[in-house]
């Protein structure tokens, strides 16, 4: 896959020389269109089986729900990277040798607290006299269920046994037995992967997901953790495979805002590209109120922000409350970046804000800050990242080589001036997609505040920003600024369909151009019929039927 345009990419990177084609139906664009709706009428794709491993949040949060423990090697885990989509895709959660040492050490560390909270691991006998029987089956059979996220067999069982009986033989005794079973569990691909494999062997074949790789299926995307009590009960009894069943449990989940909630924020941190907000510093000498402390309000903020639109009493769950609502979280060391006085204390307060400067998500501080260089804006890397990621449409990076856009313009040219240069026909065919957008940003510094002026001079944030949903023919829609982007917007469906497909790619673990083009056509259809309404749309993806069955 060809790597997209992503937010801060540099100039000389980005100002393409060599990145030329038609506007529409070229390829220019990663995304092939949708079929037609009567190709979308045969019987739904499935994808493969597969086995996708934990998350390092999935990890973590499992071990704290099910052991109540959050292991210090945790820390020791290799970031997730990511290019193009989110950081949970199958394909590339691959378990390279560092991450295998880092699972050692949890292991030993699960092993020890095991020896401390034998009751949370099924131990209903002391430790010291732990022998085959009973006891050691029990504990063999209750820490395997949670950490595998299914009933180990009898055979699994007794193979367990026997590893506690040679190595307590040749160790530590009973503990050193308790610490190797522990340790041998967790690092099992059954405890490492969540398995979608189903029972079906036959090539061709339809095999549908078990119950209990349902129920994972279901944890792991509303909570990002393991299946609880009432979810792994329903598995045990064969409930799962009844929609009725999955899509009640969808909503009890959901509910459930102690989980949901910092789930659905991973997700819009991912999406947003704003997960490593903390670590996007600037330049003391320009920004010297860019601490880290304010940093970290602005972590705060996004939570609150997407938390009252899904989550807080009276919340509406619309997508449309969080791409063009006019209000924000801020305190005493937030607030001044808005324009807002009399705001006092650490506390986030809601406050409203000016219309005519702000609207939605993609004004607020955190995206802004998030999506700006050190010292200035990013102007290409804010534009990139919207056409990518806010319309789905995805703009191959130009050529290496090309010079950077600076050199071509006057000392203290406004950033518009300076990409002057992407006018010219070597780089307006990529550039006219999303170097608009990025203009209209202009409006807004790198560390959020509103502005007029750049470089003494007036900002000019009128533009064209071409549709994929008109064939990204030009002029598309034109605009005077970006508040006025957003109010045009608002009235096609690009946002919208492209978040539903975002949500499904989340869900799914796949990256947008391998979704199935017609299950992204239902998607959005239901999305635009439920007025945009989150929660609706996660229910649809569950509802799909890719979510239990699998084709070999």
């Amino acid at each position: 896959m060809s790597r997209s345009l992503h937010l801060a990419a540099p100039l000389a990177v980005v100002v393409a020389s060599g990145c030329t084609g038609v506007l529409g139906g070229s390829p220019l664009d990663e995304t092939p269109p949708p079929p037609a709706a009567a190709q979308c009428d045969a019987t739904p794709a499935l994808t493969k089986p597969r086995i996708w491993r934990l998350t390092n949040s999935q990890l973590a949060n499992t071990l704290r729900d099910e052991f109540d423990v959050q292991p210090a090697a945790l820390a020791n885990l290799p970031k997730e990277a990511r290019l193009d989509g989110f950081a949970n895709q199958a394909s590339d959660m691959r378990v390279a040798p560092l991450l295998a040492e880092v699972y050692f050490a949890l292991g030993e560390e699960l092993g020890a607290h095991a020896l401390q909270n034998p009751d949370k691991f099924g131990i209903d006998c002391d430790v010291a006299s732990l022998a085959p029987g009973s006891c050691l089956d029990g504990f063999v059979s209750e820490t395997g269920k949670k950490l595998w996220r299914r009933p180990l067999s009898a055979t699994e069982v007794a193979s367990f046994s026997a590893l506690f009986t040679k190595t307590a033989a040749h160790g530590e005794g009973p503990a050193g037995g308790v610490k190797s079973v522990v340790q041998a569990l967790l690092m099992s691909p059954s405890s490492l992967h969540r398995t979608e494999l189903g029972t079906v062997k036959d090539a061709g074949a339809v095999t549908p997901l078990t119950d209990h790789e349902i129920a994972s299926a279901l944890s792991y995307m509303l909570w990002d953790s393991a299946p609880d009590a009432e979810l792994t009960a329903l598995a045990d009894q064969g409930e799962l495979r009844d929609r009725s069943v999955i899509l009640a449990q969808a909503e009890r989940m959901f509910e459930a805002h102690e989980k949901a909630a910092p789930a659905m924020n991973h997700f819009f941190e991912q999406w947003l590209e704003l997960e490593n907000l903390s670590n996007a510093v600037k330049d003391a000498s320009v920004f010297p109120m860019a601490t880290p402390e304010l940093a970290a309000d602005l972590k705060e903020e996004l939570r609150l922000l997407t938390n009252s639109v899904l989550f807080d009493a009276g919340a509406d769950r619309r997508f449309d409350s969080l791409f063009s609502g006019t209000y924000a979280f801020v305190n005493e060391r937030t607030a001044p970046l808005y324009g807002l006085s009399g705001v006092t204390g650490d506390a986030m307060v809601r406050h409203e804000l000016d219309p005519a400067q702000r609207r939605g998500i993609f004004t607020s501080l955190p995206f802004l800050w998030g999506h700006s260089h050190s010292q200035d804006t990013a102007l290409v890397g804010r534009g990139a990242y919207f056409r990518a990621e806010v319309l789905c449409h995805r703009v191959v990076l130009p050529p290496g080589g090309v010079p950077n856009a600076g050199r071509f313009a006057e000392p203290g040219a406004t950033g518009r001036q300076r990409l002057g240069i992407h006018a010219s026909p070597g780089c307006a065919g990529c550039h006219n997609l999303f170097d608009g957008i990025g203009f209209a940003l202009e409006s807004y510094d790198p560390i959020g505040r509103y502005r007029t002026l750049d470089q003494g001079q007036t900002i000019d944030a009128s533009g064209n920003l071409p549709l994929p949903s008109e064939q990204n023919a030009l002029p598309g829609i034109a605009f005077e600024n970006f508040v006025e982007l957003v109010d045009e917007l608002a009235q096609k469906p690009d946002v919208y369909g492209c978040f539903a497909q975002q949500f499904a790619a989340y869900a799914s673990g796949y990256d947008l151009p391998k979704l199935d083009a017609c299950e992204k056509e239902r998607l959005a259809g239901e999305f635009a019929r439920s007025q945009h309404a989150i929660d609706q749309l996660v229910l649809s993806v569950i509802a799909s039927p890719s979510f239990t069955d699998r084709r070999n």
